[in-house]
């Protein structure tokens, strides 16, 4: 086991073909030179994440080199077709609910990150297949750091920082290695991921609402998840509550949905601009989108914050022109 080869990896079905780019994107990521192309291009739909990503409250350049810093071989798959030329990468990140496009430009002391967006032609996103697997599928990985080894034998655990949007979560995986990289079960990387939400999702609806959240079909797999749904921050919850709103099967589980965001967003405490901020990011947002009736969805939304903030209007001026009492309880 100690000479494992790729070509010995490949016979068993593990896929290590991503490996050598996800290599190179890993390390132009940690350059210091390496800049963003911030530019609006021709189709006008490249910059909705720059926009989430400054929403909360990240430097959009720190956090694009952070995430691709952390990419690994098997979330990816090569777009041949939109390299322009031998300088540069393309690749798109599968494991959402709209793959994350990304083309980077490595022509040396001219590295520039060109795209980093959800993935779309001419504006029409379309959502990813479900991807099933066996609960024993393995794969390749960059290791962040070695924990410990088993004295004679090829069996380790790592330390992998493995990212999701915003969310890194630090993890320990058991796995074996070959060459330059380590081979763990895929599975304990994504569980984690999805019970994170699950239970994020969860606070969200039982949170002040009497649902009976066993009703409501919980988050099985990546793809059901957006990229700017692993956050904390306003825009995040409401991501993952529309998200929920998608995987629900039938009328009863589709109501709760809608419940639970409606009154979420009724709950919120915005100023006129801070209303406005947020109802322009779900506009640029979700103009890429694939999500039926999203129209509508966002429509309720906006709705629902326009109401909250006029009741509290009303509720303001009530108290400012109310009579003031004395210390006894009169009226002055």
């Amino acid at each position: 086991m100690t000479d494992m080869t790729y070509e010995l990896l490949e016979s068993k079905g593990i896929d290590t073909s991503m490996v050598k780019v996800c290599k190179k994107i890993r390390d132009l990521a940690k350059l210091d030179r390496i800049a963003l192309d911030t530019s609006t291009h021709r189709s006008g739909l490249n910059q909705h994440l720059f926009d989430y990503i400054e929403y909360c409250g990240f430097d959009t350049l720190k956090f694009i080199k952070t995430y691709l810093s952390n990419l690994q071989p098997y979330m990816i798959e090569t777009r041949k077709d939109q390299e322009p030329g031998k300088s540069f990468i393309c690749v798109i990140d599968n494991l959402y609910k709209i793959s994350v496009y990304i083309k980077m430009d490595t022509k040396q002391f001219e590295e520039i990150i060109v795209s980093f967006h959800e993935d779309n032609k001419r504006g029409i996103a379309k959502s990813n297949r479900i991807q099933l697997y066996p609960d024993s599928k393995y794969v390749p990985i960059f290791a962040d750091s070695i924990l410990c080894k088993v004295e004679n034998e090829n069996r380790y655990v790592v330390k992998v920082i493995a990212q999701r949007g915003l969310l890194e979560l630090p993890l320990e995986i058991a796995g074996f290695k070959c060459r330059d990289i380590f081979v763990v079960n895929r599975k304990s990387i994504d569980t984690l991921f999805i019970s994170y939400c699950n239970d994020y999702i969860k606070e969200l609806y039982t949170s002040d609402l009497n649902l009976d959240y066993d009703k409501i079909e919980v988050f099985s797999v990546l793809q059901q998840l957006s990229f700017t749904s692993y956050g904390k921050d306003t825009f995040s919850s409401i991501s993952i509550l529309i998200d929920s709103l998608c995987v629900q099967p039938d009328y009863i589980g589709k109501q709760a949905a809608d419940f639970a965001l409606v009154t979420f967003v009724q709950s919120l405490k915005l100023t006129t601009e801070q209303q406005d901020d947020l109802k322009n990011l779900l506009d640029t947002k979700y103009m890429v989108s694939d999500i039926k009736r999203i129209d509508i969805i966002l429509q309720r939304i906006k709705d629902n914050l326009a109401l909250n903030y006029n009741l509290e209007e009303q509720q303001s001026k009530t108290l400012d022109t109310a009579p003031a009492l004395d210390d006894t309880g009169g009226i002055y």
